[in-house]
């Protein structure tokens, strides 16, 4: 919905409703603003919302077998009725400021694997489901913090924030 609120896409009406009034007022041709202005909101909608999901797609899945294993990391992944599986070793972290990262596995099945090439704060939480750590700890209502590969303080330090509900979701590390 961004265009909508484009200089381009007001000034696209204003000429176009100039237009009807010159019309009407010297070839009395009548024509519907009103109902041509909705129309093209509503197909300026539907376009939006179709660009919307497929650029989404890089960070969600529903019914759907998808792995994450590519691209700029993303703020959130969620993952309903699904199988996942995410590699963090391949996605790009340049712009990664240190926040955490959510992901969400809900009536699914996730995998993330990891780098020994990070530290990783994980806090897990969940419900009705379970979050297994790469230590061996797992966690099926409720939530959990850990520390994971902190024997080397120099490495860059990723925040996870992993949730799982009526799902089961394994962090792992890459082999």
């Amino acid at each position: 919905m961004r265009f909508l609120s484009s200089g381009i896409f007001w000034g696209f009406i204003v000429v176009l409703f100039g237009i009807g009034i010159l019309l009407k007022s010297v070839f009395h041709i009548n024509i519907p603003f009103f109902k041509i202005f909705v129309g093209i909101v509503v197909i300026l909608f539907g376009i939006s919302i179709i660009f919307d999901a497929i650029n989404s797609r890089k960070r969600e899945t529903v019914f759907a077998d998808y792995n994450f294993n590519s691209g700029t990391i993303q703020k959130e992944y969620n993952i309903v009725f699904s199988k996942a599986s995410m590699d963090v070793a391949n996605l790009d972290f340049s712009n990664y400021n240190g926040e955490f990262i959510k992901i969400n596995s809900v009536f699914s099945s996730a995998e993330i694997y990891l780098s020994r090439d990070f530290q990783y704060e994980i806090r897990a939480e969940s419900a009705f489901g379970t979050v297994r750590l790469p230590s061996g700890e797992n966690v099926s209502f409720g939530n959990i913090a850990r520390l994971e590969n902190s024997e080397n303080s120099e490495l860059k330090r990723i925040n996870l924030h992993v949730v799982s509900v009526f799902g089961e979701t394994k962090i792992l590390y890459k082999n």
